[in-house]
């Protein structure tokens, strides 16, 4: 998926979001959106718009000196979303289809997205649960994944947003024990889940967790690690979560379900569907087979 103009005014207002929370310095925060406005210049735009905001957000790091600046929002994140993970087990439970349940709630963490939304508050990530099992979904790719993931012996997880991942685990529990790695950035971006952020929401009590050896959003295949890439060429099924997995994986060479809230205008017209809409969707490769470069 490529970058387009309307994904401009968003990489400037995320850059915004994190310069702020990077320092206080008034002049260091001007000086460093002028920077990352004639990085912006010069991005090109054939590539997706994880790829430039990766790149916007190593230069923010790079001119604050903040080493992670979403450390505390994520941290509160996780926190929200521990809170209400007993209840929402209960539910998955005394669901009539535990797996569809799981699924279903993990698609509505995905809300948790600080690239997306400037702030995300108790309110919001509540109503996104309350909405969970009156949203449509595709009961076709729903049981496209039920059987795929029935029939892996290893199963790649990719995550997306810390407190995400907490809901992320409740659904791995619905899937085949000891079958699944869970993929996380190797180093902080925006509020994207790294190795601290799974053990601090549990991950490692349900999925082996591998770092992708990236740091930019999504996941960039040019920028990972060989381990990753072995794993992602070779295991059974690969579920992607959030919107970054889709836009950096949209043509990936292999078969991976999409699972994420669509959360902005440029996705929605890619995908064809109103804004708001829940995704689950099965990319199957034009051709089969084509090794990764």
């Amino acid at each position: 998926m490529h970058t387009n103009l309307a994904c401009i005014p968003c990489l400037r207002r995320q850059a915004g979001d994190a310069i702020a929370l990077a320092t206080s310095d008034a002049g260091l925060r001007v000086e460093t959106m002028l920077k990352v406005v004639d990085v912006i210049a010069g991005l090109p735009m054939d590539q997706p718009p994880p790829s430039m905001a990766g790149r916007i957000h190593r230069l923010i790091r790079e001119q604050t000196g903040a080493f992670d600046p979403y450390a505390q929002v994520k941290t509160r994140a996780t926190a929200m979303a521990l809170d209400l993970a007993s209840s929402l087990r209960s539910r998955i439970e005394d669901a009539p289809d535990p797996f569809e349940a799981a699924l279903r709630l993990a698609i509505a963490g995905n809300i948790l997205d600080f690239a997306a939304f400037t702030s995300i508050d108790d309110k919001q990530l509540v109503q996104s649960f309350d909405e969970a099992f009156e949203k449509p979904l595709p009961e076709k790719e729903i049981e496209d994944l039920k059987a795929a993931v029935a029939r892996a012996r290893s199963i790649l997880y990719l995550g997306d947003n810390a407190g995400e991942t907490v809901f992320d685990r409740l659904f791995i529990e619905r899937l085949p024990a000891g079958s699944v790695t869970y993929a996380v950035k190797a180093g902080p971006v925006i509020n994207d889940a790294t190795c601290a952020d799974a053990l601090a929401a549990g991950l490692q009590d349900v999925a082996r967790i591998l770092e992708t050896g990236s740091d930019m959003p999504g996941t960039m295949l040019g920028e990972c690690s060989p381990a990753f890439l072995e794993l992602f060429e070779k295991a059974d099924a690969v579920i992607a979560k959030g919107q970054a997995n889709y836009e950096t994986l949209s043509n990936a060479p292999r078969e991976v379900f999409f699972l994420t809230q669509v959360k902005c205008a440029t996705l929605a017209h890619e995908l064809d569907v109103p804004l708001g809409r829940w995704i689950v969707r099965r990319h199957i490769p034009a051709a089969p087979g084509r090794k990764m470069a």
